[in-house]
């Protein structure tokens, strides 16, 4: 019953019969009777939502700020903070001069980079806070996508069947749950240390709720295939996490529903509409991406497609379920009995609800009617393959390729697994595993911050008024932030009989001799050979130094001239 029939109102049943007539010495509604207080404790609810959202993304961006001073900032995230500070200080919005890697974040990370500078200035903190920022959008965005636009009155997802009072809650809880305590050290490498392809899944939840939220209206496949060049033009990933999937689900729902079931054409035309849509966005970003070259602007490296042999494939696997269990905060991998595995073991419940939800989906797809289900099941089957099949998986830190897997697997988990927890009575034994959870964040934010990758070489080039240098990639762009700036350690490509300005995340003024002073060269072996530059190359370079220091794990050798004039 609700209020109103508490009053004597009308009350129709789900047949559409009369439950109730009220008499008619009792003509006041509901609204009559209430007072100006109990009024506005009837809307006050509205509000409930809102307030909740912004209390725990304020919560969670200072507990995933924490998180992410865990690692320290390198020159991945250097590089996309000093491009938003070029824009910001030098208005070169199209990042004229720049040859960036196969993936830009233009649109995406390098804006919320120029947000943060703004505040913050230009420094190794802006890379924590723009992370920080990304993963709390990624969690907050992940449990509205998983609450869905249902309610009890209109079926859950594919309305096949209405949902119980409250599931809309547990379904937000489940997904933002299973995100909320990314794993120290593995989980934080991955997700936290850089924005990287995590923060593509933010662009890829808004067009996931614009579709799961909005009205079926001609206005909205062109709205998503906008959003989608959008994001295409900052991670060409989209293409095969987002497009992809949206086509082959908007393609097999066609089929089913206008040759299997036999369905009128018009019937089915925000399918058709949608596909067309995403595909017609791959051009529209590759228009875009043609002006800004034509224009000046930066230039990305190539895409390597290649396939990987298939003696490679085991290792590949490998290497991406120990991604996916660091992705979801179960990785134990050369860590002894403690604690710290204790909180891994306790993630498995995670990723075994997410695994559980991806299972579902896969042997009911082809009933599905739920858009958002299916696309979510084909992108995370399409971006583990595209992986494991390429000849990206070299590293741990490669697994940022599929880093969206948990996002993805999160509100599936919440989408299709509420209802039926909720029927098996198994709340709370949830809540158990919710309050680990937060334990597990607990420890997360506690742990140590140690400084930036480069700070100590930083503070000793300072003091010695060593300003404009050369080194490798991963010195160069962490010491240039590390020093706010102060510092020009520009990353040439290196051979051993020459020296040539750098192609990746540098910008060509660096090496123009004109405009620096480079009198210096940096080289260290704690990056592994792909960043060492043995000394001999840099004495067949440039001739015999002036002067070498040995300070930690650093060799500096200093000239007496400009080392731009020698670069070719």
């Amino acid at each position: 019953m609700t209020a109103a029939d508490g009053l004597g109102l009308v009350a129709t049943s789900a047949g559409g019969g009369a439950a109730e007539v009220p008499p008619a010495s009792e003509p006041e509604t509901a609204s009559e009777t209430l007072d100006g207080a109990d009024r506005e404790r009837a809307r006050s609810p509205r509000w409930v939502w809102p307030a909740a959202y912004a209390l725990s993304a304020v919560a969670l961006f200072f507990c995933y700020l924490r998180i992410s001073g865990t690692q320290p900032v390198t020159s991945d995230g250097a590089s996309m903070a000093l491009q938003a500070w070029d824009i910001l200080q030098h208005g070169n919005w199209l990042l004229k001069g720049w040859s960036l890697t196969d993936v830009s974040f233009y649109t995406t990370e390098v804006p919320e980079d120029i947000l943060v500078d703004v505040f913050r200035g230009l420094g190794p903190a802006d890379v924590h806070t723009a992370a920080a920022i990304t993963y709390t959008l990624l969690v907050i965005l992940a449990g509205l996508l998983a609450k869905g636009g249902k309610t009890a009155s209109d079926g859950g997802p594919g309305g096949r069947e209405p949902p119980m009072p409250g599931e809309g809650l547990v379904r937000v809880l489940i997904a933002s749950g299973v995100m909320i305590a990314p794993q120290a050290g593995a989980g934080a490498f991955l997700l936290l240390l850089s924005p990287d392809h995590t923060g593509t899944g933010v662009p890829l939840l808004l067009i996931f709720l614009l579709l799961d939220r909005a009205p079926r209206r001609p206005w909205v496949p062109a709205a998503a295939g906008l959003m989608l060049a959008w994001a295409e033009l900052a991670d060409r990933l989209v293409l095969t996490i987002g497009v992809l999937p949206l086509v082959v689900v908007c393609a097999v729902r066609a089929y089913r529903d206008l040759i299997v079931r036999r369905e009128p054409v018009k019937e089915r035309w925000f399918d058709l509409a949608l596909a067309a849509a995403a595909i017609v966005s791959v051009g529209v970003s590759g228009l875009i991406l043609t002006v800004i070259r034509h224009l000046g602007g930066y230039v990305s490296a190539p895409l390597n497609t290649t396939f990987t042999p298939s003696a490679e494939w085991p290792a590949h696997i490998a290497l991406a379920a120990e991604g996916v269990l660091g992705l979801y905060g179960a990785d134990v991998a050369g860590r002894p009995v403690g604690f710290y595995s204790a909180i891994a073991l306790i993630h498995l419940s995670g990723l075994a609800l997410a695994v559980w939800a991806v299972a579902g989906a896969i042997r009911g797809f082809f009933a599905c009617d739920d858009l958002i289900t299916q696309v979510l099941t084909v992108a995370i089957l399409v971006n583990l393959a595209a992986y494991v099949f390429s000849v990206l998986p070299n590293t741990y830190w490669d697994n940022r390729e599929i880093a969206n897997v948990l996002v993805f697997g999160a509100v599936l988990a919440g989408r299709l697994l509420a209802g039926t927890l909720m029927k098996a009575r198994l709340l709370p034994a949830l809540t158990v595993v919710a309050c680990c959870y937060l334990v597990a964040l607990g420890y997360g934010v506690t742990r140590p911050q140690p400084p930036a990758h480069d700070q100590a070489l930083t503070d000793w080039l300072g003091a010695r008024h060593l300003s404009d240098g050369l080194g490798s990639y991963a010195e160069g762009n962490s010491v240039t932030l590390d020093s706010h700036g102060s510092i020009l350690l520009a990353a040439p490509t290196w051979r051993a009989h020459s020296v040539r300005p750098g192609t990746h995340e540098t910008q060509a003024s660096d090496f123009d001799p004109g405009q620096h002073y480079a009198n210096f060269v940096v080289t260290t072996t704690q990056d592994g050979p792909a960043f060492y530059i043995p000394p001999a190359w840099i004495i067949n370079a440039f001739g015999q130094p002036a002067h070498t220091y040995h300070y930690g794990v650093w060799t500096i050798m200093t000239y007496d001239n400009n080392l731009l004039d020698e670069v070719s």
